[in-house]
């Protein structure tokens, strides 16, 4: 810093060793940044005063400034220099900024008490006039005239080349823009212009701090719907990167507009974008500027989410925030929800509870409230009730719970109203006090024998009612469960009840109007319903003579062979649970479940499916499969429905399969795996979310289960994988890519299902999971023989498949990770497989020829061989274990193992070249001859041997030469007898002919 009282020569001479003084100084440390920052003030303040037509001052430093700031726009982004430099620049600019707002603010009051007399009553406008004639004049200062050069020159390294430019360019603007002040109105359109192409920028770093700039800007527009805002809220829907969507969204302005597209990002893909929202965002903003349905979207989001650390954020939100906003009274709180309709404001309430016990330790239910409920009022009680009841705390639930004969009169007397009240919009309200109430009943322990009588009584009464809501039929057959002796007691109860509703059912004729047949139709679903719940209370199987059976036959067999629909539903519903408690019933009637799925629709259609599911998980597909032919029959039943354009009953069939297999209930469990794998990863699943989340838990819960398990796994790997690489080879030739990130690509899924079978990951479960380690040599070596062949049966498969799924397979050859554990055995048989593989040059393109020389290194690493050449396969031709891989290698030679595309390849030479014979009849015979010598050439497919000979046009294969040199010297054998014979043949001719 130049000293007081240096002259003006002096200072700006200086300043090529102060001013690079002061930056070196704070990338240091970034505690003195403002100290550094009203030096440098001070410097350029000293500077102007010198300022004249021979010594420009201000330029001096301005220059000076610019070319220290230019050494760090290249360095890259997180060094810790270099952002200091960047934090050093934005604070020069605030403070010039603040000073100059201090400066003016004191001319205002200089002006004020100077100009302004006290008896002057008319001084007031001549003096507001010359405050903003001073204020016009002192817009253009030192410092604002450095922050405009300062706004323009960044503006240029938007366009740089170089990403690292462009980066502190807009990271500089975008921490320095709220300092600006009044800035020129054409530098401030050109500003929002450049700043709206660096959004777009291929950079998300650059994007983020462009964002960051654009959205301080947003005031200066004159409405909501401004081009700044729309170009904020395109970012926040659809920037693939999570910081840039993030930044939009914490520094987007709030307005009514903005606000819907703000809520919408509690469903982001990342969860600390979804924390933010709840953290940040929101809590300032009154909930009451939301409207109903919004609030519950918003909570259903955040309280259901799968990240922890989210649902506290939200449960933090409402605790913190909104509860405030309500005066911290949980009433009114409540009553900004829709209670009555809403499916999300219980766990709301308990999830609120939990995270601060004191609101439901603090609360206090008089006697005049109990007489006077409302439904956020009942809410709150049978909430309350609930969380301790939850937490077994005995002491609590006897300070709010009444006893049980004053329930039953509350009850009462809230029926009694509800049955008297002739407007339809007040009577939601009972029912749902009742059914609150119900629930609480249902938590209570009847200790007092009078008011369990009682209860018992005004159950049954109350299940008479003929319009009494199915959630309220739910609860009084919960209370009745609790008020019976046992089961069979309960059974005999509600037998009783279903008796007496069939009473109230009108007499049907043939004349019977419609309205009679109507009421007819409601009291035979009601009882359906009751008996639904009775049989989802029972869990004893059925005797004989019970009195179930007998609304097995009067109820549920006449509507299972109703013509209703409605009736069919509820009777195949009513019927699966029978068949659950009974399994010779499930038996005899599997194949009317199967009937309904072949041939029912809508509702009827996924009962009798999921009643199929159901009782093959109970008893086993084998024991039910009788009726229906074989087990591969009831199986391929539950394929189809795997191709169902509902996606309903395509995740219906999906999860009962998973779980059949997962619970060892098919017989046949490899191809049950192998199209699920396919389902997960095929196209047309992308959009089934309930299918997707379901199969992407089973996966690594039945892999990792046991070692039978992930033993299925990789034996179906390599054929799932070929599947696969087929079916989105299609899709990318069709050019339908699949919707939502649910999308994988052929090497995504292959190493997806590589990693399922992987046994290191089972044998680490299993370390955690248990005491003893399961790492026992025998055990280990045993699931890396059964992993390891997935890699041979890779290379086997190469052979066979087209050019795409080569490149798979070959590629998925170095995910596997093998190691000391593998058998010796199967490390040469792959090494054979690679080496055949490579000399047939079936792999033409350059990455995957690398991969499989990178495969052929580590084969050699393991097998401890320093180079191919040194590989003694004549001694491992001796092996008895590598007969089949020979065995296999000389079935390609001899043609049998090759693809369907070598074969049309082979065909389309044999093609072109007979036109081309043809074309060419007209020559010699010698050409013609050469001609076919030619085709038969290219006809001949490539077929090279493992042996690495030097003589290529020798090449046989191990077993073959094996085996020719075996009849070769076969033949050498029998020549020699042969010979010996004719030699004793011709002394016995000699002595004969002597002898004569």
């Amino acid at each position: 810093m130049p000293a007081k009282g240096k002259s003006g020569p002096d200072t700006i001479s200086s300043l090529r060793s102060v001013v690079p003084g002061v930056f070196d100084a704070a990338q240091r440390s970034i505690v003195g940044h403002r100290k550094h920052a009203v030096a440098l003030h001070k410097l350029q303040l000293q500077c102007h005063e010198h300022d004249s037509k021979e010594l420009t001052g201000e330029d001096a430093f301005n220059k000076e400034f610019i070319r220290n700031l230019n050494k760090v726009l290249g360095i890259k982004k997180r060094e810790p220099s270099a952002d200091k430099i960047v934090k050093l620049v934005a604070t020069f600019v605030q403070v010039g900024h603040e000073i100059d707002i201090q400066a003016l603010s004191k001319s205002k009051e200089k002006g004020t008490g100077s100009d302004r007399d006290a008896d002057d009553v008319f001084g007031t406008d001549a003096t507001s006039m010359k405050v903003d004639g001073d204020s016009e004049e002192s817009a253009d200062t030192v410092s604002s005239r450095f922050a405009e050069l300062l706004i323009r020159y960044l503006l240029q390294g938007f366009q740089a080349k170089e990403k690292l430019t462009r980066l502190r360019c807009c990271q500089i603007v975008a921490m320095s823009v709220t300092s600006l002040g009044e800035i020129d109105e054409d530098l401030y359109f050109d500003l929002i212009k450049k700043l709206t192409e660096r959004i777009h920028d291929k950079e998300a770093s650059i994007r983020m701090h462009a964002a960051v700039a654009l959205s301080k800007l947003q005031s200066g527009e004159e409405d909501e719907g401004g081009e700044v805002a729309e170009a904020l809220l395109d970012l926040l829907q659809n920037d693939p990167s999570a910081e840039v969507r993030r930044a939009v969204l914490l520094n987007v302005e709030k307005t009514p507009r903005t606000l819907l597209h703000v809520l919408e990002r509690a469903r982001d893909v990342d969860p600390v974008n979804r924390k933010c929202l709840f953290l940040k965002v929101m809590p300032p903003i009154d909930y009451h500027l939301l409207s109903i349905e919004d609030r519950e979207r918003l909570l259903a989001a955040g309280i259901n989410d799968r990240d922890t650390n989210v649902r506290r954020a939200c449960v933090r939100m409402i605790g913190e925030s909104w509860l405030t906003f309500a005066d911290q009274n949980l009433l009114e709180l409540t009553s900004s929800f829709d209670v009555v309709d809403s499916p999300v404001a219980s766990k709301v309430m308990q999830s609120l509870f939990t995270a601060y016990p004191e609101i439901p330790e603090n609360l206090d239910f008089d006697q005049e409230l109990w007489e006077n409920l409302t439904p956020e009022m009942a809410f709150i009680i049978r909430s309350t009730i609930e969380f301790f009841n939850e937490r077994k705390d005995a002491d609590k639930m006897d300070k709010h719970l009444p006893d049980a004969m004053r329930l039953a009169q509350m009850l009462e007397r809230l029926g009694s109203k509800l049955e008297s009240e002739a407007e339809e919009e007040v009577r939601p309200d009972y029912e749902f006090i009742i059914h609150q109430l119900l629930l609480v009943a249902r938590m209570s322990d009847f200790p007092d024998e009078i008011g369990r009588r009682e209860m018992l009584t005004l159950m049954r009464k109350m299940i008479m009612v003929p319009e009494i809501p199915e959630n309220n039929i739910e609860a009084i057959a919960d209370i009745i469960r609790k008020l019976s002796i046992g089961e069979q007691d309960f059974i005999r109860i509600m037998a009783e009840v279903v008796s007496d509703v069939r009473e109230l059912a009108p007499e049907l004729t043939s004349d019977s109007p419609k309205e009679t047949r109507l009421e007819a139709l409601l009291v035979s679903i009601k009882c359906l319903i009751i008996i639904k719940y009775v049989l989802q209370r029972c869990f004893d199987s059925l005797s004989e003579g019970s009195s179930m059976y007998a609304l097995l036959t009067e109820c549920v067999v006449p509507a299972v062979q109703s013509s209703e629909t409605v009736l069919q539903e509820y009777g195949i519903e009513c019927l699966a649970l029978f068949c659950l408690l009974d399994k010779s019933l499930a038996v005899d009637n599997i194949v009317l479940f199967a009937q309904a799925v072949k041939h029912g629709s809508g509702e009827l259609h996924k009962k009798g499916l999921a009643a199929m599911l159901d009782l093959a998980f109970m008893y086993g597909i084998a024991d039910l499969s009788d009726s229906l032919g074989t087990p591969a029959d009831f199986v391929e039943l539950i394929y189809q429905e795997l191709d169902s354009k509902d996606v309903k009953v395509q995740a219906t069939a999906g999860e009962g399969l998973a779980k059949l297999l997962y619970a060892h209930r098919v017989p046949e469990p490899a191809g049950v795996l192998e199209e699920l794998l396919v389902l997960y990863f095929h196209p047309n699943t992308s959009g089934n979310d309930a299918l997707r989340q379901c199969l992407t838990y089973f996966f690594p819960a039945f892999s990792y289960m046991s070692h039978e398990n992930q033993s299925l796994m990789q034996q179906v790997a390599i054929k799932s994988i070929c599947r696969l690489a087929k079916v989105l080879k299609n899709q990318q030739i069709q050019k339908q890519p699949s919707d939502g990130p649910g999308g994988a690509s052929q090497g995504q899924a292959a190493q997806q299902i590589v990693v399922w079978s992987d046994p290191r990951i089972l044998e680490a479960i299993s370390a955690m999971n248990s005491s003893t380690a399961m790492r026992t040599t025998t055990t280990s070596s045993a699931r890396m023989s059964t992993y390891s062949a997935l890699a041979r049966d890779a290379l086997k498969q190469t052979f066979k498949e087209s050019p795409g799924t080569r490149k798979v397979l070959v590629q998925l050859l170095n995910k596997l990770a093998l190691d000391e554990r593998t058998p010796h055995v199967q490390l040469q048989e792959m090494f054979v497989l690679v080496r055949t593989l490579s000399q047939q040059e079936l792999i033409t393109d350059m990455i995957t020829r690398n991969a499989l020389v990178r495969f052929e290194s580590s084969l050699l690493k393991l097998l401890e061989i320093d180079n191919a050449n040194d590989v003694n396969l004549e001694g491992w031709l001796e092996e008895p274990e590598m007969a089949a891989v020979f065995e296999f290698v000389s079935s390609l030679e001899d043609g049998r193992a090759l693809s369907g595309e070598e074969t049309e390849a082979t065909e389309d030479d044999d093609n072109n070249m007979a036109g081309e014979k043809d074309n060419s009849a007209a020559g010699s015979d010698s050409e013609d001859s050469e001609a076919h010598a030619v085709q038969g050439t290219l006809r001949k497919p490539k077929v090279g041997s493992a042996i690495p000979l030097p003589t290529r046009m020798k090449t046989r294969s191990p077993l073959k030469r094996s085996r020719d040199e075996h009849l070769e010297e076969l033949t050498r054998e029998i020549d020699e007898l042969l010979d010996t014979d004719d030699d004793d043949e011709d002394e016995g001719d000699d002595s004969l002919s002597r002898d004569y």
